[in-house]
């Protein structure tokens, strides 16, 4: 155990230490200004005299909130433990990158590496030091709404795409302060829910769980990625964030995986639903035994001090050893040393920069494209062609796709936009809908595509329709 981390674990009390395992959202420290990507529950809010105990917050960001919120934390905090921040980059920060999907289709690592290299250098000038990412579930039903997020259906592919994500998000050991610790998700196989619905049952042979997705787990993590997020299945008939089986056996022992280990969003209180726990306490027990450090937003951990005297022994060891993987995450990211390690105003807001970053995602999102056929010759498309585009996704912002958190539709161009300024005859109608393949303006738009040499149909999903929760059915 580090110097650092001895002497402030053998200062700290028991509900210090339980402190360290409960992740809450920016919300608790301002008022309604975190990214909220789970449902809440007002009964489960924390209580006040826990609050500047708590070891990590999500969901928020930005140089001078952080800073605030730091600030402001360490003058209640008793020992001075810096809060640990963490937040869902996963395809970009503010410069946009395309969705991971897209990104496994360059077929090229080096273009992941770029991608997680520049979120992981904006997110942490805006005060973010520990990501969500890599997804690295594999994938073989369209119909889950996070296909998007994985890198496919192939296990090759996304374990060489899984490791090349850590690479960039966290760069060379020691973390710097311009990258951040990854966290390996979903711990397992969340991505074949059946008939693809979200956080269905998960009912795969092991000899499958172990022939084709736990590969990818494997090569993030000999990759040293620093935490790893279980899932919302079950597996093997048990709910993730309470076999002990797959989160010990497997990734403790197997994997050699020594690093922080988090539960998704209101995970350990959903034990009690899969009739695995009889309740909140009973759920946090099982949950600690099966090795979950942090719970994220669930308060089952918090639970516990409702009746400090009367935690189980084993229950005890159990949170020294989670609040001391902890505390060793914070040391290693740098917190002890400077708490605001990273926070940049200046980087945050430096143009050059970005513009670098915008080339960097151009780069990306050319060899990200595949091009299936290209009968006659018909690309690339002439300036003098007189062009007719149509399509629900041709005049529109919303093209960054889901989980594009700081990413801003109103400042992105629509293809119509850009294609007005490659082209000099461009006439558009948007013809079929999202939902509506009828064209209202049906003789208009075959009056304007009988005076055309190229018709470009433009089509896709809105990026509310995509992403977690959103299963197509």
């Amino acid at each position: 155990m580090n110097k650092i981390v001895e002497n402030l674990f053998s200062q700290m009390t028991i509900e210090e230490k339980i402190g360290q395992l409960i992740q809450v959202t920016g919300d608790f420290f301002r008022n309604g200004d975190s990214k909220i990507t789970g449902p809440l529950s007002q009964e489960n809010r924390l209580k006040d005299n826990v609050r500047y105990t708590v070891g990590s917050v999500l969901g928020i960001s930005g140089a001078s909130d952080v800073e605030n919120i730091q600030k402001e934390y360490l003058k209640h905090n008793r020992l001075k433990i810096p809060l640990l921040f963490m937040a869902d980059v996963v395809h970009g920060y503010k410069t946009i990158f395309p969705i991971p999907l897209g990104l496994a289709s360059t077929f090229n690592p080096d273009m992941m590496t770029i991608s997680s290299e520049v979120a992981a250098s904006e997110s942490a000038a805006g005060g973010v030091r520990v990501t969500f990412a890599p997804m690295t579930d594999l994938v073989r039903d369209p119909r889950w709404g996070r296909v998007m997020e994985s890198t496919g259906e192939d296990p090759y592919l996304n374990s060489v795409m899984a490791a090349a994500s850590v690479k960039g998000f966290q760069g060379k050991l020691p973390i710097d302060e311009n990258h951040v610790a990854a966290t390996v998700k979903h711990f397992a196989a969340y991505g074949a829910p059946e008939a693809g619905r979200e956080y269905n049952t998960v009912d795969i042979s092991e000899w499958r769980f172990r022939d084709q997705y736990l590969s990818s787990y494997k090569a993030a993590i000999d990759a040293q990625a620093q935490l790893v997020m279980t899932s919302f299945n079950t597996l093997f008939g048990i709910p993730a964030t309470g076999n002990k089986y797959l989160m010990k056996d497997i990734l403790r022992d197997e994997l050699t995986f020594d690093g922080v280990l988090i539960s998704d969003w209101n995970a350990i209180e959903e034990l009690i639903h899969h009739g695995t726990a009889e309740d909140l306490n009973n759920a946090a027990e099982i949950a600690l035994d099966a090795g979950i450090d942090i719970d994220m937003m669930a308060f089952a951990y918090a639970k516990l001090l409702d009746n400090i005297d009367g935690i189980p022994d084993k229950v005890l060891k159990l949170i020294d050893e989670s609040a001391i993987r902890i505390l060793e995450l914070k040391e290693e990211l740098g917190l002890f040393e400077n708490p605001y390690v990273g926070i940049s105003q200046q980087k945050e807001n430096d143009g050059t920069v970005a513009q670098e970053n915008k080339q960097h995602a151009l780069q990306v999102a050319e060899e990200s494209i595949v091009l299936v056929k290209n009968n006659n010759g018909t690309l690339p498309l002439s300036p003098h062609q007189r062009v007719f585009l149509t399509g629900p996704t041709a005049n529109t912002g919303d093209l960054l796709g889901s989980w594009s958190w700081k990413g801003d539709i109103d400042d992105t161009d629509s293809l119509l936009t850009q294609l007005k300024q490659k082209v000099d005859t461009v006439h558009f109608s948007e013809g079929i809908t999202y939902h509506q393949d009828v064209p209202q303006d049906w003789n208009n738009i075959i009056d304007q595509v009988n005076d055309v040499d190229v018709i470009v149909v433009a089509l896709g999903l809105q990026s509310s329709e995509s992403g977690e929760a959103t299963s197509m059915h």
